[in-house]
């Protein structure tokens, strides 16, 4: 695990994600991994940047693993869970009802593959 800031993100932050894009937070601070499947658990939404720091800086932000998703005018906020192979990922992700579950290096960082339902 890799921090790749080592302060808790902001509002301007979470503006500067592009659409179809987002970022993974251990304990607020923008995280990589260099191995696993990161799975979305559970979940919420949010139409404003301000709303998602909110959220992130009243307890969600410190449960362990957060993704935030922008795509089309909407940020999805997910608690995750690393997983280490893509099987056991892909059976979580459609467990949970997951649309995609995010894989970390040494594959192609940002790899998304989608949970076939």
């Amino acid at each position: 695990m890799k921090y790749t800031t080592n302060r808790r993100i902001n509002v301007r932050t979470i503006r500067n994600i592009e659409n179809e894009g987002g970022l993974t937070l251990r304990n607020g601070k923008i995280v990589e991994y260099k191995t696993g499947w990161q799975v979305g658990i559970t979940g919420i939404t949010c139409k404003t940047p301000e709303e998602v720091s909110v959220l992130l800086h009243k307890g969600v932000g410190r449960k362990g693993n957060i993704g935030i998703w922008y795509s089309n005018g909407i940020y999805y906020i997910d608690i995750s869970k690393r997983i280490t192979t893509k099987q056991d990922a892909l059976k979580v992700g459609k467990i949970m009802n997951q649309q995609s579950i995010y894989g970390w290096r040494p594959r192609k960082a940002g790899q998304l593959v989608w949970c076939a339902k």
